[in-house]
């Protein structure tokens, strides 16, 4: 950062500082405007122009508590700017009009000679000039990016189903370790898909640039190590069923039970799942998996010279009562003719 021309501040001055911040963008400029009054000495205050957003930072303050008088800057910071805005945020632009009012990375929608209320105006984009944008100078933080990807409700476990309780486990780790997560789905067609991924190529193209998996799916769990991605594995059916069975014949030890695990567990084995440790028994378990399958094709070409048994599928569809099977006839009936119809 360059360094600050002589600036003298004086004692009794103090910013407020003002803005939708309503993305992440926004914040990274109020940081840049923040350090900049610090390091010129300027005392200052933040408030958004909704109560909605003060949950983002704890120090910022509701802007219906101001004492106007305690203020003689107004820093108005990131986003479109207009008339109406102005009249829209009265509770601000209407009791603190005696402020300097200095505009940071704005948009400046009317022409300037039409609309500009400030007596220094850092625009982002006006119909004088174009800056970049002051976010390029926030210098990027990088952390831990996951992947989420969650089973539904399966039916066929009944009772013994803990989705719902793996999935909060896994939340709450996410929210407590402060990790970037990325939502996932392996349904397929794209229409079901609730994150609109299509195949597995897109699906696995994203596993392989995680940092980690988390997930109560089997094939969330197998395509992340696939691709040599450690994984956090909640099996969503108490006791365990095909997560856990395909974990540990993999080897891959960072499975849990719903009922059982607690939430130090999951932080621990976070933490090792980060390590190069973990990446490393991640790649392992890739290669071991791949070389257990080797015999397979032997297997499935032998399968193809089997002799057809009716009589192990004998009870297999138990009959039914005469209504039901008509029922049943009429359902297929009009299945084959929506598929008739929409070739």
């Amino acid at each position: 950062m360059s360094e600050h021309h002589q600036t003298k501040v004086e004692s009794n001055q103090r910013a407020l500082l003002v803005g939708h911040f309503s993305t992440v963008g926004d914040v990274e400029v109020l940081r840049q405007t923040e350090r900049q009054l610090q390091e010129l000495g300027m005392a200052y205050d933040v408030t958004p122009y909704t109560d909605a957003r003060q949950s983002v930072d704890s120090t910022w303050l509701n802007r219906f508590t101001l004492d106007p008088a305690r203020y003689t800057h107004l820093f108005v910071i990131c986003g479109p700017f207009t008339p109406a805005m102005a009249v829209q945020h009265e509770s601000i632009f209407g009791r603190f009009k005696h402020c300097v009012h200095v505009g940071v990375n704005l948009t400046m929608v009317e022409p300037l000679s039409a609309f500009n209320p400030f007596e220094v105006l850092l625009e982002r984009d006006s119909d004088r000039t174009v800056r970049a944008d002051l976010s390029f100078r926030e210098a990027p933080a990088r952390i831990a990016v996951v992947g989420l990807c969650l089973t539904g409700f399966q039916r066929e476990y009944g009772d013994r189903h803990r989705g719902a309780l793996a999935e909060e486990k896994l939340r709450r780790l996410i929210e407590k370790s402060g990790v970037a997560v990325i939502e996932m789905d392996t349904s397929v067609p794209a229409a079901t898909n609730r994150f609109g991924l299509s195949n597995a190529a897109q699906f696995e193209s994203i596993c392989s640039r995680l940092d980690v998996m988390l997930t109560t799916r089997l094939h969330g769990m197998v395509l992340a190590l696939k691709n040599g991605i450690p994984t956090i594995a909640i099996d969503p059916v108490s006791g365990g069923d095909k997560v856990t069975s395909q974990a540990h014949k993999l080897g891959w030890h960072a499975v849990f039970d719903p009922d059982q695990v607690t939430d130090t567990k999951l932080q621990s084995t976070l933490e090792w799942c980060l390590s190069e440790t973990g990446r490393a028994d991640a790649r392992l378990v890739r290669d071991r998996a791949i070389a257990s399958l080797d015999g397979f094709d032997d297997e499935f070409a032998a399968a193809l010279e089997a002799r057809p048994d009716p009589g192990l599928r004998h009870d297999l569809i138990p009959k039914v009562g005469r209504v039901r099977a008509l029922r049943k006839r009429f359902k297929a009936w009009k299945r084959r003719r929506r598929a008739r119809s929409g070739r």
